[in-house]
């Protein structure tokens, strides 16, 4: 196994000034200098056995205030915009509107004279492959690179590349990370689009922000035993885990929780000497697993094995156990109680203490990846959260599995 650690470029004077920015050099701002030093002192908890730049100054300049050393690569560098480059969105509305709309229309010219979508995807992939081929198993690379470059790697790994925008994923925030587990042939992630060195995200004029909180380490959990609708008890690492998450977490609104109670004693151990508490939703528990309910996996494997090779290797979506819930339903119903806790609470940040699995189902619902969400995606940590924003526009995934790095 493989990991390749994807960060955006710190705030530029660009960034701060709302204009497009591909090749076109760039300082950092103050923000994003500070961004860049807060990356780093993040980044010092981990080795890396490669460090990768694009060679434009933002991204050199990142790495350096992060205390990195960094080899440059032109393959990492951002979209060239030729001469979109320096100009705002309304700008380019202005100046080049037949050229905008045949882009929107999708055919695939050259962006501004520069790069096309299509040229810039390939590069894109082909400099994440060539960069893995570098790397033995085991080993981990950092690369320092643009939210453009980012957003198109995933926009191929998560199936959505050719749909027209708002994309289902956000762009990258700077400084953000993103970890890539490359195994064999397959591509997964495992955290997405992780800023917490900079505080959780927040609500908008027009939307809320709903983090889905994965409860602390079970019983169940330590001894791979499924436990979707069942109850037990956290372990005594878990019964810690909700207070660690309420030290690295800031402020929030509201605060729901699943009624199993390795949901709702991490929900307690987090509002513990909050002005916030927490309130019990039935609808929020894990998938149902049926009859796979107190097994071990291989206890499944061995029991079902017919059940288990057509929902984790033929990629069928059936009722978990035979007489549970498929994963497609179990993501609906998440899904429309995260919406329903949105409506009631418009413009605010909610968090949702609930359960593995339907989190990692209810983000490839938003995206629409169905089964190939388990194939792409890790399964959350104990206590990490994922975000959602939900807003006029729909939802979107902010992030995935903060704390999972």
């Amino acid at each position: 196994m493989i990991e390749i650690w994807l960060v955006r470029h710190g705030e530029t004077t660009a960034n701060a000034e709302s204009v497009w920015q591909g090749q076109g050099d760039a300082s950092l701002s103050a923000r994003g200098e500070e961004q860049a030093r807060l990356l780093g002192a993040r980044l010092a908890e981990h080795s890396f056995d490669l460090v990768v730049a694009s060679d434009l100054e933002r991204t050199m300049a990142t790495a350096a205030a992060a205390g990195l050393t960094a080899e440059p690569s032109p393959s990492f560098r951002e979209l060239d915009l030729g001469r979109w480059e320096g100009l705002t969105q309304a700008e380019v509305v202005s100046r080049y509107p037949d050229e905008l709309r045949a882009l929107m229309t999708g055919e695939d010219l050259p962006i501004g004279g520069g790069e096309s979508w299509g040229g810039f995807c390939a590069r894109v992939d082909s400099a994440v492959e060539a960069l893995v081929a570098r790397l033995r198993d085991g080993q981990r690379a950092l690369v320092i690179t643009h939210g453009g470059l980012i957003g198109a790697y995933l926009s191929g790994l998560l199936r959505f590349r050719a749909r027209r925008r708002p994309w289902p994923v956000e762009h990258p925030h700077n400084t953000a990370l993103t970890v890539i587990v490359a195994e064999d042939a397959a591509r997964r992630v495992r955290v997405l689009n992780d800023a917490t060195h900079l505080g959780a995200p927040s609500a908008g004029a027009l939307d809320t922000v709903i983090g889905l909180a994965r409860h602390g380490e079970s019983e169940a959990n330590l001894h791979d035993v499924w436990h979707g609708v069942t109850d037990g008890p956290l372990s005594a690492r878990g019964l810690q885990q909700g207070a660690e998450l309420a030290f690295r977490y800031d402020s929030v609104d509201h605060v729901y929780t699943s009624h199993l109670q390795r949901a709702r004693l991490t929900a307690a151990a987090f509002a513990a000497g909050r002005a916030v508490e927490p309130t019990v939703r039935p609808d929020l528990y894990e998938i149902d697993f049926g009859a796979w309910e107190g097994l071990t996996t291989a206890e499944i494997q061995e029991r079902f094995p017919d059940e288990w090779a057509a929902t984790h290797e033929g990629g069928l979506d059936l009722p978990r156990g035979k007489t549970g819930e498929t994963v497609a339903g179990a993501a609906a119903r998440l899904r429309l109680a995260v919406e329903e806790i949105a409506a009631a609470h418009p413009r605010e940040r909610v968090l949702v203490f609930t359960h593995g699995g339907i989190i990692r189902a209810v983000v490839g619902s938003v995206i629409g990846l169905g089964p190939a969400t388990r194939v792409l995606f890790d399964g959350p940590a104990n206590a990490s959260v994922t975000h959602l924003r939900v807003g006029e526009r729909g939802t979107s995934v902010v992030d995935y599995n903060l704390g999972g790095a």
